[in-house]
């Protein structure tokens, strides 16, 4: 992770892509408007490709519409669970009609396990979102030392693969994302779920084609550019 001021110098290392995301404030938004000239400046310089994680906005960023070649944004099915972890009080359908408006494609994630390692809205949320969505990337719970939830372990692997299951019946393409837990979990879970997905970020099995260096999203939408730098996508 680097911080906006930090970008061109991974630029000038070769660096053409950017998941540009919070911290999230405690009303659930990001704070793009501070950054959005240097963002805009660098995009026009270097002709950038932005991913743009938008949080949980109360209001349309529009601000990010102009800027961004992709968007991501996360979900949750049941209200109740996105409250227990952010605080936060979001109406779903809101947040779909938010997503719609961009002119940019965006891709939804979900994070499996998220509360205490428990599979909670995850099957309620796929459902809902394979009608305006085609596309899916999942994440997987990675406990954080010092966090409300730090002390309880990842999902366990064979329920995280049923929502795998269940995603791949609704979306035509099916991504596992790049939170995943380290060690020996990681491994076990991509031997688990490669069969299931069309993409595996951060493999550390053998996959087999072409290997891509760069966020997962913009790969969702296959564009195309430039993603030789080794270090992949940077994260400001």
């Amino acid at each position: 992770m680097i911080k906006p001021g930090e970008m061109e110098a991974y630029i000038k290392e070769g660096c053409r892509s950017f998941l540009i995301s919070g911290g999230m404030l405690p009303n659930g938004e990001i704070p793009f408007k501070p950054f959005l000239d240097l963002f805009r400046r660098l995009k026009k310089e270097y002709k950038l490709f932005y991913n743009f994680h938008v949080g949980f906005p109360r209001r349309f960023p529009d601000e990010v519409d102009e800027l961004a070649d992709v968007v991501s944004m996360d979900f949750f099915g049941d209200q109740e669970i996105l409250k227990k972890i952010y605080s936060l009080t979001r109406d779903l359908n809101d947040l779909i009609s938010f997503a719609l408006m961009f002119s940019k494609p965006v891709v939804p994630h979900v994070t499996i396990g998220i509360f205490k390692g428990e599979i909670t809205h995850e099957f309620k949320t796929l459902r809902i979102l394979s009608e305006y969505f085609d596309t899916i990337v999942l994440n997987v719970f990675i406990p954080t030392p010092g966090t409300p939830f730090g002390a309880f372990p990842p999902p366990d692997i064979k329920d995280v693969k049923e929502v795998f299951k269940k995603a791949r019946k609704l979306f035509k393409r099916v991504i596992l994302g790049c939170m995943q837990p380290r060690g020996s979990y990681r491994k076990r879970l991509q031997e688990e779920v490669k069969d299931l997905v069309d993409v595996v970020v951060k493999p550390v099995i053998k996959i087999e084609g072409k290997k891509f260096e760069g966020c997962c999203a913009f790969l969702a939408i296959e564009l195309s550019f430039d993603c030789s730098y080794k270090g992949g996508n940077k994260r400001p």
